[in-house]
C-alpha cells in the first residue's frame, strides 16, 4: 500500500503546475497557484488599447451580427430593435465596470475573489455553473466556427459541398459539416497556448480582419439591393403600447442574456490591467458603439439580402454559400472565402476569450495543484467537444432559449457580488485570507460557506423561476405576470439579490469588514498602487526589482543599476497559504 501511495505521490508531483516565479518558486497548493495568485506587474500588460481590443472581440462575432434576428422575432421593428440594443449595451457597460473593478484593483479574478462572497468552499457552486456554461458555449461557438470553415473549403474545392455523407441520420450533421468542425478545432489549438497577457497584438489584427469583413459584406448587400431592403419599413407586429413596451423589455433582457456569462467573470480579465481604470474605455466604447454598429450591419445586410434573394439569411455562412450556389464563379468563390475567413477568425477569438480562458480559470480554481489557465483551457476545449455541439444545434431554438434564460441565475449572482464588494466591504479585500482554508480566514464563515450569499442568490432568482420553466417548456402554463417577471429576469434578479444581500449583511455582519493586508505579500502592487491602498509595498518592488519568468531577478525601476540582495518580504508566509 505504501508503494502505491509513493507512486501516486510521485505522479502527483510530476503533474504539478509550474511554481510561482514571482514568489521565488513557491509550489502550488490546494487553493493557489501561479495563475490564481494576485498578478504581478510583469503580467499585467493590458493597456487601454488592449481592453478596447478585448471588448471588440466580444462584439465582432457571429452572435453580435445576428442579434437583430432575435429582437425582430419578438415582434419589434428594426429601429425599435436598435433602441433596445443601445439601452442593453449601456446596462452591460455599467454592470461590467461594477463587477470587474475588484480585478483591476486587487488583481484577482472571479475564481478567487468570489471566495469573499460565497466562502472558500461555497465558491465552488459559482465555479461549477461557470464551468458548465463555458463547456456548452465552447462547443456551440466551435460549431459555428466549423460552419465558416465549411464555407472556405467549399470556396476552395468545388466538390466539397457534394461530398458523400457517410454519417448516419442520427448524427444530426453531414460529413462536410464534420470536416469543417474538425478544421476549426485544429486551428483553435494554437490560440489556447497563448497566455492572456500576450494576446493584445494578436486580437488587434483579428478584430481588424473581422471588422473589414463585416463592413464589406454590408456594403455589398446595400449596393446590390439598391437600399436597405424590406425589413427597414416593416412595422412592429406588437399592436398595443403595453405589448410593445414588454417586447422591448424582453429584448433588453435577451441582449444582456447573450453576454451574461461574460459579465459574471469580468474580474478574470480586468486583473490584467496595467493600471486600474485601463479597462473602462474598452467597456464603454467597444461595448456601446461597436456593439450597436455590428448589430446594425448584420440587420442591414440581412434586410438587403432578403431584397436580393427573397428570403431571410441571418447567418453569414448561409449568405456566403448562397453566393456560390447562384454562380460558382471565381468572383463568388473569392468573396465567400474571405467572408468565411473573417468570421472564422472572429470565432477563434471569441471562443478563446469568452469560453476557453474563463473555463481555464475556473477549472484551475478547482484543482490548483495540477491545473493552470492553459491546462484548464484545453480541458474546456476537450469537454466542449465531448458534449456533441452538433446535437445541441439540432434543437437550436429550445437550446438557445435555455442558455439565454440562464440569466435568471446569473443576474442575482452578479448583483450579490457587486453589493458585497462595493457596499458591504467598501471595495476592500484581504488577499492573504482568500487562500487560507480554515477558521483562521475571515472568509471561512461557517465551515467554508457564507449562508448570506446563498439566501440572497435564491431569493433573487425565485420570482423568475416560473417564467423560466415556461421558457424551457411552453407546455408549462404560468400566469402572464410570471412571464413578465421573467422578461425582467436579469435586471430583477440583480436588483433583488443586491438589496437582500445588503439587508442580510446589515442584520448579520460578516467578520473582517474593512480589513486589508498590512503589506503586499504577493508582490502584486506597484509602489503607487500600494500607497493608494494603504499597503506596505513589497520589498522587491520597493527596490525596483521584479522576478522574470525564469525566476531570475530583473531590474525594472530605480536608479542604482544593480540588483538588491535583500530577502523578499513574506515569502515564507505565502508558501504556507
Amino acid at each position: 500500500m505504501s508503494t502505491i501511495r509513493q507512486r501516486l505521490q510521485r505522479w502527483s508531483d510530476k503533474c504539478e503546475v509550474p511554481a510561482d516565479e514571482n514568489l521565488d518558486g513557491v509550489r502550488p497548493t490546494g487553493w493557489n497557484n501561479r495563475d490564481l495568485a494576485p498578478l504581478p506587474p510583469s503580467r499585467r500588460t493590458w493597456t487601454v488599447k488592449g481592453f478596447l481590443g478585448f471588448w471588440a472581440v466580444i462584439q465582432l462575432n457571429t452572435v453580435g451580427w445576428q442579434t437583430g434576428s432575435s429582437l425582430i422575432s419578438l415582434g419589434l421593428s428594426v429601429w425599435e430593435a436598435m433602441i433596445v440594443v443601445l439601452i442593453a449595451k449601456v446596462l452591460i457597460c455599467i454592470i461590467a465596470i461594477l463587477n470587474g473593478w475588484w480585478g483591476a484593483t486587487w488583481h484577482v479574478g472571479f475564481s478567487v475573489g468570489n471566495r469573499a462572497v460565497w466562502g472558500l468552499r461555497g465558491s465552488y457552486i459559482a465555479l461549477l455553473q461557470r464551468i458548465m456554461l463555458c463547456l456548452v458555449w465552447y462547443g456551440v461557438q466551435a460549431w459555428i466556427g466549423g460552419q465558416m470553415a465549411e464555407v472556405m473549403l467549399y470556396a476552395i474545392f468545388p466538390s466539397f459541398q457534394n461530398m458523400k455523407n457517410t454519417l448516419p441520420v442520427g448524427a444530426n450533421m453531414t460529413t462536410p459539416q464534420f470536416v469543417g468542425f474538425i478544421v476549426f478545432v485544429l486551428f483553435q489549438i494554437p490560440f489556447l497556448c497563448i497566455p492572456p497577457e500576450k494576446t493584445a497584438i494578436l486580437f488587434r489584427y483579428a478584430n481588424i480582419s473581422t471588422a473589414i469583413t463585416m463592413f464589406a459584406v454590408t456594403v455589398w448587400a446595400l449596393a446590390t439591393a439598391h437600399g436597405g431592403g424590406p425589413l427597414l419599413v416593416v412595422n412592429s407586429t406588437l399592436s398595443t403600447t403595453s405589448e410593445r413596451a414588454w417586447g422591448m423589455i424582453r429584448g433588453i433582457t435577451t441582449v444582456i442574456g447573450s453576454i451574461a456569462v461574460s459579465l459574471t467573470n469580468q474580474s478574470d480579465f480586468n486583473r490584467f490591467a496595467k493600471r486600474p481604470g485601463n479597462q473602462i474605455p474598452g467597456q464603454i466604447y467597444s461595448t456601446i458603439f461597436l456593439g450597436a454598429i455590428v448589430t446594425l450591419m448584420g440587420t442591414l445586410s440581412t434586410s438587403a439580402a432578403q431584397q436580393i434573394y427573397g428570403e431571410l439569411l441571418w447567418s453569414p455562412a448561409e449568405l456566403a454559400i448562397r453566393w456560390m450556389q447562384d454562380g460558382y464563379t471565381s468572383k463568388a468563390r473569392a468573396a465567400a472565402f474571405f467572408a468565411g475567413l473573417g468570421f472564422f477568425i472572429s470565432q477563434l477569438s471569441i471562443n478563446t476569450v469568452d469560453n476557453a480562458w474563463p473555463g481555464g480559470f475556473d477549472i484551475a480554481a478547482l484543482f490548483p495543484k495540477w491545473v493552470n489557465i492553459r491546462r484548464g483551457a484545453f480541458i474546456t476545449a476537450v469537454l466542449g467537444i465531448v458534449i456533441n455541439p452538433w446535437q445541441l444545434a439540432d434543437t437550436a431554438n429550445t437550446f438557445i432559449n435555455v442558455l439565454d434564460a440562464y440569466s435568471v441565475f446569473l443576474g442575482p449572482m452578479v448583483g450579490m457580488m457587486v453589493c458585497d464588494f462595493w457596499v458591504v466591504r467598501n471595495r476592500k479585500l484581504k488577499l492573504t485570507e482568500l487562500y487560507i482554508p480554515s477558521k483562521a480566514s475571515i472568509y471561512w464563515f461557517h465551515h467554508g460557506f457564507n449562508w448570506r450569499a446563498y439566501v440572497s442568490w435564491l431569493v433573487g432568482m425565485a420570482p423568475a423561476l416560473p417564467g423560466f420553466a415556461n421558457a424551457i417548456n411552453p407546455k408549462i402554463s404560468v400566469p402572464a405576470g410570471c412571464q413578465e417577471i421573467f422578461y425582467l429576469a436579469y435586471i430583477e434578479g440583480f436588483l433583488l439579490a443586491f438589496v437582500v444581500h445588503y439587508i442580510l449583511n446589515k442584520l448579520s455582519p460578516v467578520p473582517g469588514l474593512g480589513e486589508i493586508d498590512e503589506e503586499d505579500v504577493f508582490a502584486t502592487f506597484t509602489v503607487e498602487e500600494a500607497e493608494a491602498l494603504g499597503v506596505i509595498p513589497h520589498q522587491r518592488l520597493l527596490e525596483g526589482i521584479e522576478a522574470d519568468e525564469t525566476g531570475q531577478s530583473t531590474l525594472i525601476a530605480g536608479e542604482k543599476g544593480e540588483l538588491s540582495d535583500k530577502p523578499m518580504l513574506a515569502t515564507t508566509k505565502v508558501a504556507q497559504l
